[in-house]
C-alpha cells in the first residue's frame, strides 16, 4: 500500500487535474489524503468570500466522498496570494516527515494560475528541506488550466473517467458557471487516444519534479 499526498491550490483542482489517477490509486488499495491551501473563496462568481469558502469545502468533502479519498485539510491561504512562505514550507515538510507519502501530486510550474505555480515552489523547498533523502516521494506535476507540452508518465484512467466527471460536477459553484467537466473530459480523451497506446480512451499525464 502506497500513500499519497495530493496538493490542490483550490478546491476542484485534485479532482480535475488527477481525479482519476487518484481513483485508481484508491482502487489499487493506496490511501489518498488532500491538502487544499485555498478554500477558493474568490471564486464565488458574486458570491461572499465567506460563503464561497464554506460551499467550495462542502464541495470537497462531497468530491472526496466520490473518490472515496481517506482524507482532506484545509490550510485557508489567500486564494489568488498563495506564497510559498517560510510558515508554510514548514508546515507541509512536518506533513512529509509525519505521514511520509511515497507520491505526492501538485499542478506544473507553467500552470496559467500564480497559486498553482506558486504551490510548486512550496512543494519544492518542503521536498527538499525534509529529513531523509532516501524517503522523499516521488513527485509528479499535473494539468489543470495549462496543458503541458512535455510529460514522463501516462496513466490509463478509462475504468475511472466516470467517477472523475462525477467528482468534478460536485463542485456545482464551478461547473455551473465553467464547464470544467466538459473541458477536462475532452483533454484526457485527447490524451488517450494521442498518448496513451496501447491503452484506454482517456488518459492524465504527468512530469516528474527532480529534486
Amino acid at each position: 500500500m502506497n500513500r499519497v499526498l495530493v496538493i490542490s491550490p483550490h478546491p476542484d483542482d485534485e479532482a480535475i487535474g488527477c481525479g482519476g489517477t487518484l481513483r485508481k490509486h484508491v482502487v489499487e488499495g493506496d490511501q489518498v489524503q488532500v491538502i487544499f491551501l485555498t478554500s477558493g473563496e474568490k471564486g464565488g462568481h458574486g458570491c461572499p468570500p465567506e460563503e464561497t469558502r464554506r460551499i467550495r469545502e462542502r464541495e470537497s468533502e462531497a468530491a472526496a466522498q466520490v473518490l472515496q479519498i481517506d482524507g482532506i485539510e484545509f490550510w485557508r491561504e489567500p486564494d489568488g496570494a498563495v506564497q510559498a512562505r517560510s510558515s508554510v514550507v514548514r508546515r507541509l515538510v512536518d506533513k512529509l516527515e509525519t505521514w511520509r507519502p511515497s507520491v505526492l501530486y501538485v499542478p506544473h510550474p507553467l500552470e496559467k494560475h500564480p497559486d498553482h505555480r506558486a504551490a510548486v515552489r512550496m512543494v519544492r523547498q518542503a521536498v527538499s528541506n525534509s529529513a531523509g533523502k532516501g524517503s522523499r516521494p516521488e513527485v509528479w506535476m499535473y494539468e489543470v488550466w495549462t496543458p503541458m507540452p512535455t510529460m514522463d508518465h501516462i496513466v490509463d484512467i478509462t475504468p475511472y473517467i466516470e467517477k472523475k466527471l462525477e467528482a468534478i460536477r460536485v463542485y456545482r459553484s464551478q461547473c455551473d458557471v465553467l464547464r470544467f467537466d466538459d473541458a477536462i473530459q475532452g483533454l484526457n480523451r485527447y490524451r488517450g487516444e494521442m498518448h496513451s497506446w496501447p491503452g484506454g480512451d482517456y488518459a492524465e499525464i504527468f512530469t516528474e519534479m527532480r529534486v
